[in-house]
């Protein structure tokens, strides 16, 4: 995908660079383009539809995350990893890659296998957006594979990698939180949450977003407000992050 921050790199390929407009028709946006993200504040949501005309706006992109962490006995050998992209966000990845010509919203055998793995290619320095702790002692997840990409609902992509999990089986509950800590992306992990191989109960805690305004203020203040290129905004992304904390039973 594209990000100018070094998150994911951006892969060649026809298009590259184009946003919303080229030799095929143009999407009927209206049709695909629901409400921003409710949970974060009217100036932030509409900053994704106005870049790259406002670089200082943030978040770009909007991603609800799910996960299946895989189990044997006490320790998490895996975990899979789901990004549903924003509608506006798969319009750009759409036209981007090609996708969906024939707008049925469904893509075809060939689609998939030109496109699986797009947001996998990671640049160095960032490791996935994924952190996963037995109490305060983290737990090193390895590299990804892609499992699946689909198109799913009114029209949003959704792509699912698998990594490995390096786990001594410790005790106590796992703790689970995806950020972007540049704030590019905006993750919420409000998608589905699954267990193999034991029974755990999941609870998710939300991001305090006044508390994360304040902090987010203090950082602009702190360079003065003004933001000049998308390498100097401040690193406040794990200020919005939610945890989904996994106690399992045994």
């Amino acid at each position: 995908t594209v990000n100018n921050t070094g998150k994911f790199r951006q892969q060649s390929g026809p298009g590259r660079g184009r946003v919303l407009a080229g030799a095929r028709p143009t999407r009927d946006i209206c049709a695909m383009v629901t409400v921003p993200r409710p949970r974060l504040a009217p100036a932030l949501a509409v900053g994704v539809a106005l870049w790259p005309t406002a670089p200082g706006a943030h978040p770009h992109i909007f991603v609800d995350v799910g996960l299946h962490l895989v189990m044997e006995g006490d320790r998490v050998t895996a975990v899979e990893v789901t990004w549903l992209y924003d509608e506006l966000y798969t319009l750009i990845l759409l036209e981007d890659y090609g996708l969906d010509e024939d707008f049925d919203l469904v893509l075809t055998e060939a689609e998939v296998s030109a496109t699986l793995g797009f947001d996998l290619n990671w640049n160095s320095g960032f490791d996935g957006a994924l952190e996963l702790a037995r109490g305060a002692q983290p737990v090193e997840i390895g590299a990804p594979e892609p499992v699946s990409l689909a198109l799913v609902g009114p029209g949003q992509v959704r792509s699912t990698h698998r990594r490995p999990v390096i786990d001594d089986g410790a005790s106590g509950p796992i703790h689970a939180r995806a950020f972007d800590e540049a704030f590019f992306v905006a993750m919420e992990m409000t998608g589905e949450m699954v267990v193999t191989g034991a029974t755990c109960q999941t609870d998710l805690i939300r991001a305090d977003l006044d508390a994360a305004y304040v902090g987010l203020q203090a950082a602009l203040d702190e360079i003065g407000g003004a933001i000049a290129a998308e390498d100097n905004y401040p690193p406040v992304g794990e200020l919005f992050t939610d945890e989904v904390v996994f106690t399992c039973a045994g």
